[in-house]
């Protein structure tokens, strides 16, 4: 039957093997047993609350009331149990979700064999950036006669642009907390070679000397509040296939040497600068206008962030909960790891990179059409063999489901740039135009002139 399935339905089956692997009852209960300190397991289980908050964040069900109402009921357990689970799930755990998940589907997308253009020869790229959650609606006493939206949380996230994958997380419940404040738990999981890019909200003294401490090295937006002494004059300036001006300078911070490098900018931001300065300690075997191209990549980070708001429920605004809302974000970011995986088996099994030429529109049209389907006819058991593979071996599954797919279904249509149009003006005394009229060329004439007397 699986194999049925799997010729009928191969984007559907692609992502469904790969929720089993990640989402296995048997991992998320063991997970759950390992990283929890307060809750403990009653009736419910671990395992069987993620699946039906899961559901909502793909979009299967529209709400976590549906997904129970669906799926949950006769289970021996009440809807107020369900949300209750969830608003206890502690930030560890769903921490912990991301990050062992990823290293899973990390080793997974290495057996798929598909190569990837190094950033920087000889160093592992890490991506830092911020997340804050969404207001929730107002659903808990404590927000009676608050006029403010209420704020679930926010979260650093970590990318590994090398693979594409989201890798870690750093979940906060204080909606208002300063990012700067997580930053000593991302210390914690820094090892040695590998290079740092983030804003400069993260361009703090003590976040360079722990990268420094670590062996790891930075390149980060400089802060305006960073103390440092200049070493020398700017060198000469170096200009880029597009146009922009690059120069370097030595600085000093903490008693440590590192570089500026300043990109001269052909047009101001949204903020009005004119230049972008970085600052470094990486050697100078690596040029300044590698290195501005470099934090140019940066906003990889933030497009995963828009397809996660596009194309899962990352941000349930009902789950009012901070424990509760984070989970469901940490949820998001695994299944747009499995979505990358995916996209990797898609190349594999094509021998080419056909994931550069997939509409994740029409991805994900796909998915919605068959996936419920698929979740009916199907019986859990018949999947549960996929978690048990090796990496090796479940990588030659996703290959073979993959080779069924026809890449030409999905191809991408692109179109060239918009050209700017002026606004017609409004005229309050036309309100309203009639399309058949402007199609047989007769404008905006008033009814009167066309309609007849009974």
């Amino acid at each position: 039957m699986i194999d049925l399935f799997c010729k009928k339905m191969p984007m559907s089956c692609l992502l469904r093997g790969l929720l089993e692997r990640c989402f296995s009852a048997e991992r998320l209960d063991e997970l759950f047993e390992s990283h929890a300190q307060e809750q403990y397991t009653r009736n419910l289980l671990f395992s069987t609350a993620c699946d039906l908050l899961l559901l909502t964040v793909l979009r299967v069900h529209p709400s976590v009331h549906a997904a129970y109402q669906a799926h949950g009921e006769g289970q021996g357990f009440s809807a107020a149990a369900l949300y209750d689970k969830l608003k206890g799930v502690e930030t560890g755990v769903s921490a912990a979700l991301v990050r062992e998940t990823a290293k899973d589907l990390s080793q997974v997308q290495d057996a798929l064999g598909v190569r990837r253009e190094s950033w920087l020869s000889g160093y592992e790229i890490r991506i830092l950036d911020g997340n804050c959650l969404e207001a929730s609606e107002k659903r808990l006493g404590a927000h009676r006669g608050v006029g403010g939206a209420p704020l679930p949380g926010k979260s650093l996230v970590v990318m590994d642009p090398q693979r594409g994958l989201l890798v870690d997380v750093f979940p906060c419940e204080d909606g208002h907390a300063q990012e700067r404040s997580l930053l000593h738990a991302v210390l914690a999981t820094v090892r040695a070679g590998e290079l740092w890019i983030a804003d400069r909200n993260f361009c703090t003294c003590g976040f360079l000397r722990g990268l420094h401490g670590q062996g790891a090295y930075g390149l980060l937006r400089l802060h305006s509040g960073l103390p440092f002494t200049q070493l020398g004059p700017w060198g000469d300036a170096v200009e880029t296939a597009d146009g922009q001006r690059v120069m370097e300078q030595a600085i000093e911070v903490e008693g440590r040497r590192y570089r500026r490098i300043r990109i001269e900018l052909a047009e101001p931001t949204r903020d009005g600068d004119l230049f972008v300065d970085l600052v470094t300690d990486l050697p100078e075997t690596v040029g300044a206008v590698t290195l501005a191209a470099l934090y140019r990549k940066r906003w990889t980070l933030e497009t995963a962030f828009q397809h996660i708001e596009k194309h899962f429920e990352s941000e349930i605004n009902t789950l009012a909960y901070p424990r509760a809302a984070l989970f469901g974000f940490c949820l998001a970011l695994v299944a747009y790891n499995i979505f990358q995986v995916a996209l990797t088996a898609l190349d594999s099994a094509h021998q080419e990179p056909v994931s550069q030429t997939v509409s994740t529109y029409y991805v994900g049209h796909e998915i919605a059409a068959t996936f419920l389907a698929l979740l009916m006819l199907s019986e859990a058991v018949d999947w549960r063999f996929l978690a048990g593979l090796s990496p090796a071996a479940f990588a030659q599954w996703l290959r073979d489901v993959a080779s069924g797919v026809n890449p030409k279904k999905y191809k991408k249509h692109g179109r060239g740039p918009k050209k700017p149009q002026q606004k017609t003006p409004y005229d309050p005394k036309h309100p309203h135009v009639s399309t058949y009229r402007l199609l047989r060329g007769q404008g905006n004439k008033t009814d009167a002139q066309h309609a007849a007397t009974p």
